[in-house]
């Protein structure tokens, strides 16, 4: 964990000038931007087909997004069973503002997201090892990634709490039980999302991990960042600027999903979906059931009655199918 950040019963988010004028935050006007997610390019290695039934390294069998071993409602099912399992936290306040859309200019939202979060919750024992990850990557896909023993000690300790909570062991058996694992879990999770690779570039400077959860800037535009811890991370620093909502999806005492609009280290997220409140178990088990089972495509799940979809595209390297993204589609 590269520095820290401390967090306390109530998180007080720049509350007399919204995230301007906070820590590095610099500019808050976007350009004009795309209406929907950044295009993830899926690179394929020439020489196999990693999307069509064949053996991945790691022990993992992949399925083209055409070809799922789960129908649409097992796929339903089996994501309601993760969430009955999930021990869930006391959700954050937020304070969600104007309704924006992607294409607008201007700000919906002078106030931050975030109003409060339970200490409690930011406590949970993955919640607190997630947290020591958000500090270990560079934002920049330009830069290479330099990746110390203590950080690969960081990740392995998350691992290890992630597939100690009733989710993870479940989604183990759902995945055995469809033929989609081989081996441990916990191994696939390593491959899947914490392998560096490029992203159109020379150097080693991504990951699943580092886009979908933490964030990074690729040409001046935010690519990723997913996830609420991140972004209350960078919220509370006064590198990020929420611009108002385009959508959200209740989740009941288990969280919600926020589309939004917002800004960080100056360069722009346009369209962005957030699970918010939800545990680093459940997003990540949602996640890796979508990319084995069905991906590179919009895979149909359900919450709490819920239905929406998780979008997933793969990246290959070196001959590994590696996370991409992935993120809820609402």
């Amino acid at each position: 964990m590269r520095g820290c950040w401390c967090v306390t019963l109530v998180v007080v988010l720049c509350a007399a000038a919204g995230a301007a004028g906070c820590g590095r935050h610099a500019a808050t006007t976007t350009i004009a931007p795309p209406t929907v997610e950044p295009e993830i390019q899926t690179v394929r290695a020439s020489s196999q087909n990693h999307a069509g039934g064949s053996r991945r390294q790691g022990g993992s069998r992949s399925r083209s997004s055409t070809n799922s071993v789960m129908s649409t409602a097992q796929l339903r099912a089996a994501s309601e069973e993760l969430l009955a399992l999930d021990t869930g936290m006391t959700q954050p306040s937020t304070n969600v503002q104007g309704q924006t859309s992607g294409s607008a200019t201007g700000d919906a939202a002078p106030r931050p997201l975030f109003t409060s979060v339970p200490g409690t919750s930011l406590s949970k024992d993955t919640v607190r090892l997630m947290q020591q990850l958000l500090d270990n990557y560079e934002p920049q896909t330009t830069r290479q990634e330099t990746i110390t023993n203590a950080e690969r000690a960081e990740e392995n300790q998350f691992l290890q709490a992630l597939m100690q909570t009733p989710v993870m062991q479940k989604l183990e058996t759902i995945l055995q039980q469809k033929d989609l694992l081989q081996g441990r879990l916990r191994d696939i999770l390593k491959l899947i999302w914490f392998t560096p690779y490029t992203r159109g570039g020379r150097h080693l400077a991504s990951s699943g991990f580092e886009h979908v959860f933490v964030g990074e800037v690729k040409n001046r535009k935010v690519s990723g960042f997913h996830n609420w811890l991140s972004f209350l991370k960078e919220e509370r620093e006064g590198d990020l600027d929420y611009k108002g909502y385009i959508k959200k999806l209740d989740l009941g005492n288990k969280g919600e999903i926020i589309k939004m609009r917002f800004v960080w280290l100056s360069d722009t997220k346009p369209v962005g979906t957030v699970f918010i409140g939800t545990t680093p178990e459940l997003e990540m088990a949602l996640y890796t059931l979508c990319f084995l089972a069905k991906p590179n495509s919009r895979c149909p799940v359900q919450l709490a009655g819920k239905k929406f979809q998780i979008q997933t595209w793969t990246q290959s390297y070196q001959g590994k199918t590696l996370v991409g993204s992935a993120y809820p589609e609402i």
